[in-house]
């Protein structure tokens, strides 16, 4: 018998106990808890659960767990209450660790926790369906948890659970947890951002050095190397694209990201790695004609306006067409390695060029 299957016996008995001090679930929960402190993307695709949740507990106090580098991602969001940081040291490149002993001592004797557990929820979601999420809610005495099974574990302690599909859209599957609730109303399956006119407006001062070019956004930064197309093509790429002098061209992301896209001076570039915060950036893709980028934020961000994107994935990715099914929108296109068929190379700068005309030829004048 594996470890995991112990485990999963071994929270399974915990679940049975928990019955003894935990409360019956609510017909109506009046408090309700999302745990979604993975990547930044991760955390919007989750947004239209927010939506659905709302609209069926209207009364009910929604609250998300976020991590501390989400920033004010879900800021102006009238379907929650608010967020609380929730560090956990699982599931996330921010606040990673080896070793069982700090995940226990996070969930036990954490500041974070203690707070938490002061909400009483009635009803909560692991998103991302963990063996350690499940402890967490547990700990909690969560009356009523709603999970995933076949993904990372813990499913023996949830009330109800989806089964893991990788050929589903990660914000469908977070809706489909939700209907789990039997709740008819759903919204569509991509992020909600909530931008202020002032954000908007603060974009909008950005982007108008010159009216009439179209805007492009440039995203060569990700959350680790091998995921990433490569600052080399990014910047031969951006080279090419300056032969058009009717492009304005904005490189967004971090301070780390800054010297990623090397050229020469030029007046249709902006460079703004480090110098936006989420928001700002998100504004800032918001009004964009078109968005080229790693599989990362950026992406999410383009689907969340539905603003067209070619999406260049690194070595890391075997499948571009599963990687549209799980991440992609209707407006984006993902290219990549494809492992089962004749392209197994990531696409050259050459072809990104030429796809990129392809899909601009309508409204970009090449």
């Amino acid at each position: 018998m594996s470890k995991r299957s112990i485990a999963e016996i071994a929270l399974w008995f915990t679940f049975q106990l928990s019955k003894l001090w935990v409360k019956k679930p609510e017909k109506t929960p009046k408090s309700i808890f999302i745990l979604r402190n993975n990547g930044l993307g991760d955390l919007l695709c989750v947004t239209p659960v927010f939506e659905m949740l709302r609209k069926k507990f209207p009364e009910a106090q929604i609250i998300v767990g976020i991590g501390s580098w989400h920033e004010d991602l879900l800021k102006n969001n009238p379907f929650i209450n608010g967020t609380i940081q929730v560090n956990a040291p699982w599931h996330n490149q921010f606040n990673d660790v080896s070793g069982i002993l700090p995940i226990l001592k996070y969930i036990f004797f954490s500041k974070e926790i203690k707070t938490l557990d002061r909400f009483k929820f009635d009803l909560s979601f692991d998103i991302v369906g963990s063996f350690w999420g499940s402890i967490l809610f547990l700990k909690l005495a969560i009356p009523q948890r709603i999970g995933v099974k076949g993904y990372d574990g813990g499913h023996s302690s949830n009330h109800l659970s989806i089964i893991y599909d990788s050929k589903k859209h990660v914000s469908q599957a977070a809706l489909d947890m939700a209907k789990l609730l039997e709740i008819q109303e759903m919204p569509e399956a991509r992020p909600q951002v909530f931008l202020s006119k002032s954000e908007i407006d603060y974009a909008e001062k950005i982007w108008n050095q010159n009216t009439s070019s179209k805007r492009i956004i440039l995203a060569p930064g990700g959350s680790f190397k091998e995921k990433c197309w490569g600052d080399k093509n990014f910047s031969q790429l951006t080279n090419l694209l300056l032969e058009n002098k009717n492009y304005q061209i904005c490189i967004i992301g971090s301070k780390e990201d800054e010297n990623r896209i090397l050229l020469n001076k030029s007046k249709q570039v902006s460079n703004l790695c480090g110098d936006l915060n989420l928001r700002q950036s998100a504004a800032l893709v918001s009004i964009a004609d078109f968005v080229i980028c790693n599989s990362s934020l950026t992406m999410h961000l383009a689907g969340a306006f539905k603003i067209p994107a070619l999406i260049l994935l690194g070595e890391w990715y075997e499948s571009s067409i599963l990687h549209q099914k799980q991440w992609g929108y209707p407006e984006s296109t993902i290219v990549g390695k494809e492992g089962n068929h004749a392209n197994q190379k990531i696409p050259s700068v050459d072809d990104a060029y030429n796809l990129f005309k392809k899909l601009t030829n309508s409204f970009i004048s090449i």
